[in-house]
């Protein structure tokens, strides 16, 4: 068993090398912005050399040399950093940036090639040399010096060799535990000590079909301390335990694991012991979480059939007691549909840091890149959210972000005349509200200049001047979400070319979220983002039109009204009717549908009662005048498919409890064309 390991098939953890790699590359991003805030902080310290640490030994255990000897070269910057040999600046931090840039490259090109790409890192391995300057060459002349005399007393001195039974025991977040294994194996081999055999067998450990410690039985002229210095030298190992036995006893033991590779051996009390500290978790594929969630669907779906023959039974004098059985067993379907339809939800749930996480180092590569000191705090990071809803997320707040950065804090300079700080603040915020998240970016700078805003409308004709003196300035500031538009008169790299506003309200109200602002002239900028929880499962308010029932989501309804025709009133040729004390336009939904004019207008056949639903998006109130007010139901959202594609109204369809199917409104882009001229 000379070369135990070369049995070994590495290819297996290569999924689980990328995804470890992944997360330390994220935790580096977000850790070494925070060291420049806090050079002091020991444990910060520790945590990053920790993962440069696991980013050497995971990728040298998998053959990537060029990234081992990155993230080496960089692990001794950490350790001269805790040694407080190196002083942390934001020099030093920029480098090591541009380091793990590279090695975020790197793991890519493994992904997607399945081999280190061919790049060239000779001058970031010279910039992270000079900050090592001396101190590292003379310590590995002195540890290669070290290390000859050791080898050279070794030669000198022979050695009776011994027999060692090695208890590795490996840290509780170890999530490659075979290839640790197959490292500390590959050590102690090159070491030139003579691995004999292993417990749990060599196939069990390649299976990572063990706790948390496994034993190697070797033989070796070296020392237990020198033998436990090797494996502990290994990332990941906690630490190893080395005790001498006689050579009968190994050769027992041997043979015993032999004959345990046919016969699986029960794991002992103390391995049960540590596996039972872990924390339970699984990973789960996201197609697995889909079908799951379509199965949850259907369900749902059945539930509303059998509710809707429970009420024609009920209208019925006969069969009372296949009645009272049918409900009894729609009540416990529906008991069991609800409680997996929320373990579901939760396990699609993922905490909004997974977004968050990536934006700390971008603001500061955005404010030192215009020269403006930011403080940028984030809070919330732990609310959780749909998958499905954090993707689509990720690009209107990196836009937010960056307006926030260029357009919104001042200078230095500029703030310290205005009698603010010199350090700028922006606000990533997240929390629940009911069945809502909301998300507000935040900054204390400039605030927007609305008579800007109108100048620009006006000049780019999106309403006349007589339009503009009546909006409120909440209402005008709705203007920075038309295509196009900008009031910045200086293109940068980041904004000024009057796209991206129009985007992020585009992507927030595709997923059935609303956007808004609220600005103070030198004081600041708010953005708010509501979403809802989930996209999959809503709820939902059922409206007649034609003969056909249409659904509105729940979360776009304020209230619904029944406005008789003596309560309305004319208001510049559009009837209206007065609502908490505001106008309410009425609008037909079945010419809204249909792309056609939908306020009435004088000369118009108006009915005595109209059903009205309030609905309010983007800032813009209106009722929409429906035939019929049907319920509230839970509805499963189901896409109009490929071939149909994205109609403008219409935000997908869902099947209702008679199987008609019923198609789900879009509040948002039925209101678009007030929503561009700011209601």
């Amino acid at each position: 068993m000379a070369k135990l390991v070369e049995t070994f098939d590495m290819e297996r953890y290569l999924g689980v090398f990328l995804e470890e790699v992944e997360e330390h590359i994220e935790r580096l991003e977000e850790n070494l912005v925070q060291l420049e805030k806090s050079p002091d902080d020991e444990s910060l310290v520790q945590a990053i050399f920790r993962s440069f640490h696991t980013i050497k030994g995971s990728s040298s255990s998998m053959g990537f040399q060029k990234m081992m000897e990155l993230a080496h070269l960089m692990e001794n910057l950490l350790d001269g950093v805790r040694k407080k040999t190196i002083a942390v600046t934001p020099e030093l931090v920029d480098t090591l940036l541009r380091g793990v840039d590279l090695l975020k490259f790197m793991r890519n090109g493994i992904a997607l090639e399945g081999k280190e790409p061919e790049v060239e890192i000779g001058e970031i391995v010279s910039m992270l040399q000079n900050f090592l300057g001396k101190r590292e060459k003379v310590e590995e002349k002195e540890a290669a010096k070290r290390e000859l005399e050791e080898k050279e007393h070794r030669l000198e001195t022979p050695k009776e060799e011994r027999e060692y039974i090695v208890r590795v025991f490996l840290t509780l977040d170890c999530s490659m535990k075979g290839v640790r294994a197959y490292l500390v194996i590959n050590r102690l081999q090159e070491s030139g000590v003579e691995v004999v055999s292993t417990n749990p067998s060599l196939t069990d450990l390649e299976s990572e079909r063990f706790g948390q410690s496994f034993e190697i039985f070797v033989r070796s002229e070296l020392t237990p301390e020198e033998i436990t210095k090797i494996v502990e030298s290994v990332a990941e190992v906690e630490r190893a335990e080395v005790t001498m036995q006689e050579r009968e006893t190994t050769e027992e033991i041997v043979k015993e694991e032999r004959k345990d590779e046919v016969r699986p051996k029960a794991p002992s009390q103390e391995k049960k012991k540590v596996a039972g500290g872990l924390k339970k978790t699984v990973r789960v594929d996201v197609e697995r979480l889909d079908a799951l969630m379509n199965l949850v669907g259907e369900l749902v779906i059945d539930r509303a059939r059998l509710e809707d023959i429970i009420r024609k039974l009920q209208e019925s004098k006969e069969v009372a007691h296949l009645r009272t059985l049918l409900a009894d067993t729609t009540t416990h379907i529906g008991r069991v549909t609800n409680e997996l339809q929320m373990e579901i939800m939760k396990a699609r749930m993922l905490p909004l840091a997974e977004v968050f996480n990536r934006f700390p180092r971008m603001v500061r590569d955005l404010a030192r890149n215009f020269g403006k000191e930011i403080d940028f705090i984030v809070e919330g990071e732990d609310t959780e959210l749909d998958r499905s809803l954090i993707e689509e997320i990720t690009d209107p707040l990196i836009h937010l972000l960056r307006n926030a950065v260029d357009h919104g804090i001042e200078p230095p300079e500029e703030r310290i005349a205005l009698g603010k700080p010199p350090r700028g603040r922006i606000l990533l915020k997240a929390y629940q509200e009911e069945n809502s998240v909301v998300i507000l970016v935040q900054d204390d700078g400039r605030g927007i200049d609305v008579e800007k805003i109108r100048k620009k409308a006006l000049a780019l004709g999106l309403a006349t001047q007589e339009e503009l003196a009546r909006m409120s300035d909440r209402e005008a500031i709705e203007f920075i979400f038309y295509s196009g538009f900008s009031t910045n008169e200086k293109v940068t790299d980041v904004s000024g070319r009057g796209v991206g506003m129009d985007i992020v309200r585009r992507n927030i109200e595709r997923v059935n979220g609303q956007v808004h602002v609220e600005s103070e002239r030198g004081k600041g900028t708010t953005f708010f983002l509501r979403l809802p929880l989930t996209l999959a499962i809503i709820r939902a308010l059922l409206v007649r039109v034609d003969g056909t029932i249409y659904s509105i989501p729940l979360a776009d309804v304020v209230e619904i009204e029944k406005i008789e025709k003596k309560n309305t009133y004319w208001v510049n040729k559009t009837l209206t009717s007065l609502f908490r004390g505001k106008t309410l336009p009425l609008l037909r939904l079945r010419d809204l549908l249909e792309g056609k004019r939908a306020e009435y207008e004088e000369g118009m056949e108006i009915p005595n009662v109209l059903y009205t639903v309030v609905v309010n998006t983007a800032r813009v109130l209106a009722g929409l005048v429906v035939d019929e007010i049907v319920g509230e139901q839970e509805i499963v959202i189901k896409s109009l498919g490929s071939y149909i594609g994205d109609v403008r109204g219409l935000g997908g369809a869902t099947i209702l409890g008679d199987g008609r199917v019923s198609l789900i409104v879009d509040v948002a882009s039925l209101l678009w064309k007030m929503v561009q001229v700011g209601g």
